[in-house]
Parts: C-alpha cells; sequence; structure tokens
C-alpha cells in the first residue's frame, strides 16, 4: 500500500471482543465496510500468545465460544453482503476426548443470535437444532425457525495439510499434519474468483490431460479441497524473536485473498498475530485492517512481516501471468491439432462424406496466439489439402461438424475454438504459400504425424516447406492411417498415457517451448 492510501487501514493493539465499538472510532460507518475476513483464533488456552491474562482463550471452552460468536457477530455486522469468512483451527484433546473445534465454532456461526427459547408469543420451549438443515425446532410447540438468514452459513471445510509440524504422536492419534480451514458466507453472492487460484501446473494434472485437452480451462484447473502449504520455518520473516507460535505461510493466505476478494477491497483479521494476513493482503493490492494485543507481535510485523511480504509477493503475481500465459498456449495448441485430426477422421469415416483414405494429402492449421486468452474463443482456419483432381464441392463442412458433436455429459466435444474449415487444391496451397499469403503466421511450419497432436516431429522454414511439396518430399510424413498436420504451432509435451521413444537431443525441446 502506498502511502497516498488511507492510513485507517492497518494494525490495531485492541481487543477483538470490541471491534465494532473500535472501528466505529476510526470509521464514520462500518456497514459493509469488509469484503473478506481471514483468521485462525487463539485454541482456548491451548497456545501462549503473550503475557496477556485478557486475551480470549483463557477461560473455559463453552465461555471460549461464547466469545467467538460474539466477535464474529459483529464481524457479520461490518461484512459487505458479498463477503466471506474463513477461519483456520483444528480439534484438539481434552481429558482424554477430541474437541470438535472447527465444527463446535460452525454450530455458533450458524446461529449468531443464540436463539435457544421459541420465538413464538407465549411459548417457552426450548429450540433443538436439525443437524442435516440447521434449522431449529421447538421441543414443545413445534415451531420451526431458520436462523441463517441473520447467520454465517458454511460453504466448505478445506483440509490444509501443513507437512510438518509437531513430532509426536499418541494412542489413538497418528501424527497431525493438517488444520481446518472453515469458509462461510453472509450471502449467496459472496465473492469467489476461482480462476484466480487455478492450478497452471500440467504436473499437477490427471494423467489423461494432453489426450482430452477439451475437458481442461486454460486457465487451468481448480484445486480440491486439500490444500498442501509448509508451515513457515522460525526465522523466515526475520529473527525468532517475538515469533508467533502458529504463523501462517504466505501462500496460504495469497490463494485465499485472490479467490475470496478483489484489488481495493478491506480484508480483516481480528486475531492478526505476527500479520502474515495483513501483510499478504496488502501487497496484494488490498486493504488491510486487523486487531492484535501483543504490541511484540504488531512491531514484529512492521519491521520484518510487511516488508518481507511487500517485496517477494509481487514477483509471486508475475510468475502466476507467465505461467497462465504458458499453459493457455498449450490447451488451445492440443485442442486445435486434436480437433483437425478428429474433422478428418469424421470427413473419412462419417455418413455426412464420401472422402476416401489418402484423398487427403494434408491438414494445415493456422491460428494466432496473441489471440489465446481464455477471454474470446480463438479463431483456426483449417485448410484440407487435396489433388486437383478431387471434387469435394457436395460436402457441407457445417453438418460434418454436427455430427460430431454429442449431448453425453463429459464426451468432450466442447473445445472452446471458432473453427473455420475448408478445402484447397494442392496447387492454390502452394500458390498461397509462394505468394506470401497473410494467413500465415510467422516463417516457419511444424509438422505432426500419425495423429499425435501433442509433439512436432519436424520444423521446417517456409522455404523448406515449399521445396518439399514441390519435390513431393512431404509424402515421407504420411503414416498408415493419418495424413501430416502442419501447424504455425509448435507444441511438444509427452503423453502422460503413452511411452515417447526416446529423442535425439538436437529436437529436444525447452520445457514450456512452442
Amino acid at each position: 500500500m502506498n502511502d497516498k492510501q488511507d492510513s485507517r487501514f492497518k494494525i490495531y493493539q485492541h481487543d477483538a471482543r470490541n471491534l465494532k465499538s473500535y472501528l466505529g472510532d476510526e470509521f464514520d460507518d462500518t456497514n459493509g465496510l469488509v469484503d473478506t475476513i481471514i483468521t485462525s483464533p487463539p485454541y482456548a488456552d491451548l497456545v501462549d500468545y503473550g503475557d496477556h491474562e485478557e486475551q480470549i482463550g483463557k477461560q473455559s471452552y463453552e465461555e471460549f465460544l461464547d466469545d467467538l460468536r460474539s466477535i464474529f457477530k459483529q464481524c457479520y455486522d461490518i461484512a459487505s453482503e458479498d463477503c466471506t469468512l474463513w477461519i483456520v483451527t483444528d480439534t484438539f484433546r481434552s481429558n482424554g476426548r477430541v474437541v470438535r473445534l472447527p465444527f463446535d465454532i460452525a454450530d455458533e456461526l450458524e446461529n449468531l443470535q443464540n436463539h435457544d427459547i421459541c420465538l413464538e408469543q407465549d411459548c417457552s420451549g426450548y429450540l433443538e437444532q436439525d443437524r442435516e438443515n440447521g434449522s431449529l425446532e421447538c421441543s414443545k410447540c413445534g415451531a420451526v425457525h431458520n436462523p441463517l438468514p441473520e447467520s454465517w452459513r458454511m460453504e466448505d471445510n478445506i483440509i490444509w495439510d501443513k507437512t510438518r509440524t509437531r513430532p509426536w504422536t499418541r494412542k489413538g492419534q497418528l501424527r497431525n499434519v493438517h488444520e481446518y480451514v472453515t469458509v462461510f458466507s453472509k450471502s449467496d453472492g459472496f465473492t469467489y474468483n476461482k480462476d484466480a487460484i487455478r492450478v497452471t501446473d500440467p504436473d499437477e494434472f490427471q494423467r489423461w490431460w494432453v489426450n482430452y485437452p477439451e475437458r481442461y480451462s486454460p486457465r487451468g484447473i481448480v484445486p480440491s479441497n486439500v490444500w498442501r502449504f509448509p508451515i513457515p520455518k522460525q526465522g523466515q520473516w526475520g529473527p525468532k524473536v517475538s515469533y508467533h507460535p502458529s504463523p501462517f505461510p504466505e501462500e496460504l493466505v495469497e490463494r485465499i485473498v485472490r479467490l475470496a476478494s478483489d484489488p481495493g477491497d478491506v480484508v480483516f483479521d481480528p486475531f492478526a498475530g505476527i500479520g502474515t494476513t495483513l501483510a499478504v493482503v496488502e501487497a496484494l493490492d488490498r486493504k488491510p485492517l486487523g486487531f492484535e494485543l501483543n504490541q511484540e507481535y504488531i512491531e514484529y510485523y512492521q519491521k520484518h512481516v510487511r516488508p518481507a511480504a511487500l517485496r517477494e509477493v509481487g514477483s509471486v503475481q508475475s510468475t502466476l501471468r507467465d505461467e497462465q500465459s504458458i499453459l493457455q498456449k498449450k490447451i488451445y495448441t492440443l485442442r486445435i491439432h486434436k480437433y483437425a485430426y478428429k474433422l478428418y477422421k469424421q470427413l473419412i469415416e462419417g455418413e455426412n462424406s464420401s472422402i476416401r483414405r489418402g484423398q487427403i494429402k494434408f491438414i494445415q492449421a493456422i491460428s494466432d496466439p496473441n489471440h489465446f486468452d481464455a477471454e474470446s474463443k480463438p479463431d483456426v482456419r483449417l485448410e484440407f489439402v487435396h489433388e486437383p483432381s478431387n471434387n469435394f464441392e457436395e460436402i457441407s463442412f457445417e453438418t460434418v461438424m454436427e455430427s460430431m458433436l454429442s449431448e453425453k455429459k463429459g464426451s468432450g466435444d466442447y473445445y472452446g475454438v471458432e473453427f473455420h474449415p475448408e478445402f484447397i487444391t494442392l496447387r492454390d496451397y502452394l500458390s498461397n504459400l509462394e505468394s506470401g499469403s497473410p494467413e500465415l503466421i510467422g516463417n516457419k511450419v511444424h509438422l505432426y504425424q500419425d495423429g499425435n497432436h501433442h509433439w512436432a516431429e519436424e520444423t521446417l522454414s517456409l522455404d523448406e516447406w515449399i521445396n518439399q511439396i514441390t519435390d513431393e518430399e512431404w509424402l515421407q510424413y504420411w503414416s498408415k492411417s493419418h495424413p501430416p498436420l502442419v501447424s504455425n504451432l509448435k507444441i511438444q509435451v509427452d503423453n502422460p498415457l503413452e511411452e515417447r521413444k526416446e529423442k535425439p537431443s538436437s529436437q529436444q525441446s525447452e520445457l514450456g517451448s512452442f
């Protein structure tokens, strides 16, 4: 955040139990002030967060839950309608019993008004919760009350795999390396930018992504609800002195912030600790707002955590954009080449075409990779090159393409690309090349063989390709069942479902090259 922005958005040394009152002193209107809330409350006296007897957690478990309900009720009151609340907690043992803190908190938050007595006039019956739908039913008169319209609603429960933690175990409990990230919303219109957190590394995809690129978003895959982020090592942000006992990894916070907020939004943490959440929020161009009782933590945040996050998180943003751009090119290139081969197969095997195998000499695919932005459909020109003696005027590409569609869910017929196929004679095709046809983008062509849409076997200059056509040397690229595919798009990615032969080193491409 630059110095010209509102200085009220910062970390305050205040008790979160009075957060609404404190914020009212700073802001003229607190209604809808906060757009996203990310926090981890103290764990009911399990962890020492400093010498503050008044801190939440220094009490009985029921009093602890009462305080949390009160705090998150105040959070609800200051939250915008599109706000979500993200709470990081875990179960723990007490007197030999597993205490289900994440779900006890959920019960409290889905009944913020703490209704326990019937709301009907002249009825004093006790309300009992329907655990399936969250409604409250009177045991005396049978009246049903739904507390959710004025409460937080649980949307998801994410497993945070910390990969490392305290090493000990006990009977009945394996080594615990995870916590829960429980997600709540204020309304159905909550912010949820899943495109901003998609996984762009194909190694994380399922094994058939190369065979079925049309089933994968060019932006990447949506993460599962198991997130693996190692907890920070002591000293990651700076000296171990005054280090918080339960720090968040910045990657965890960054994923939540990207998913649940937009640039310029206010992100609030009522239990800020050393301020990891607030620092990442500011680095991502949001407005940080938080409370913390421990002055040493606040000083640590200002001296170490905030400067480090502002320095480091921005570079991650740039890397993510680069990775998304590379993935989009890969997915669209695979889609284009696969479709070219599928359309050829339909031309020679479908009921709406009389083309025989061998009449199509080769296929050319031309598209502009600068338009592979996932915002609109890329345009692709497909040319099916044939001898002048063949006449395919009676064949309707539109009819053939429609015959490829299927209503079967998951059939993979959606390519998100505008294809413009046409037949062209070999003579006209060669004439276009020799005249410098503007449709051919670039001065190189890449050849694909035997239906392999994911690996360019040869790369030729335009002059070399023209010479091969003139001398009929291009016939060497024909396989038993497929004509060659020539494209201005280059891709070389291994298919996880196949075993490729070892290629000469001169033909190996660098990671992500086209």
